[in-house]
């Protein structure tokens, strides 16, 4: 519905905050630092890696850094216009600052649709300054990305085909009941490489052929969260859901004039 390539592959978890935790934990991986075995704590040989973000990203992202053991400190806000819209070159100009310090930016997190304002930042311009120094694009549409169902509305999403990975939450505007929140990843084999963990007491006799949820993650055991979003397609239908929202929108303009 959203339009995404096939080439996405998705995993459920409760919330956009652990949704992306999951995502930086993947960028950190495909860094190559032998996070898994060594850690983090105790090492001289690391360098301090860098996440970007708006200055108005949503404060989950502040949380993941610090559940991570990153820090805050990995944090760089960029600067945005006076459409509380990131600035590709102020990116640019920071991502080159942090190699000529030392540092290693391994994620780059646009939001489209951000908390406090609704903004919308360039992700296809992102995009391109994430292929060319190879950092993860993680995006952050928890909210709007519902929105992205609405085929004239997809302009505000060019550039998230582009992207590693993409957190979007049915629980926040496809009239699901919380908790469901969904992770987008082009490659979803970098997650597995940093969570999974098979013990003989885990090991089941369908493994190489099904896709299980514990090699994605942190938790093992997860609720049947796809059935309640499953009702709701059922119950709306594609064009249901879709004329909805477009009432929702048209209403909200309405009202805001």
């Amino acid at each position: 519905m959203m339009d995404l390539p096939d080439f996405f592959e998705g995993i459920i978890y409760d919330t956009a905050s652990v949704s992306t935790m999951h995502a930086i934990a993947a960028a950190r991986e495909k860094a190559n630092l032998d996070i898994r075995e060594k850690g983090m704590s105790g090492r001289d040989d690391l360098p301090l890696m860098r996440i970007y973000c708006s200055e108005h990203v949503h404060s989950s992202i502040d949380k993941c850094a610090i559940t991570l053991g990153l820090g805050t400190r990995s944090l760089r806000k960029i600067e945005c216009n006076e459409r509380f819209e990131m600035i590709p070159e102020k990116l640019a100009d920071a991502i080159e600052e942090d190699i000529d310090e030392g540092y290693l930016p391994i994620c780059v997190i646009p939001t489209v649709g951000t908390t406090s304002t609704s903004s919308v930042d360039p992700v296809d311009a992102i995009a391109d300054i994430c292929e060319k120094y190879e950092i993860w694009l993680h995006v952050d549409t928890a909210y709007a990305g519902a929105a992205a169902i609405i085929p004239e509305f997809r302009d505000h999403f060019k550039g998230c085909e582009r992207a590693d990975s993409i957190v979007v939450n049915p629980h926040k505007w496809l009239f699901t009941p919380f908790d469901l929140s969904v992770l987008y990843c082009k490659d979803l084999g970098m997650m597995k490489q940093a969570f999974s963990l098979v013990p003989e007491y885990l090991k089941t006799s369908d493994e190489q052929t099904v896709k299980n949820g514990m090699d994605y993650g942190i938790q093992l055991g997860r609720r049947f969260r796809a059935l309640k979003f499953w009702f709701v397609i059922r119950y709306f239908g594609r064009e249901g859901m879709i004329e909805r929202l477009r009432e929702h929108c048209r209403l909200n303009r309405k009202t805001s004039r």
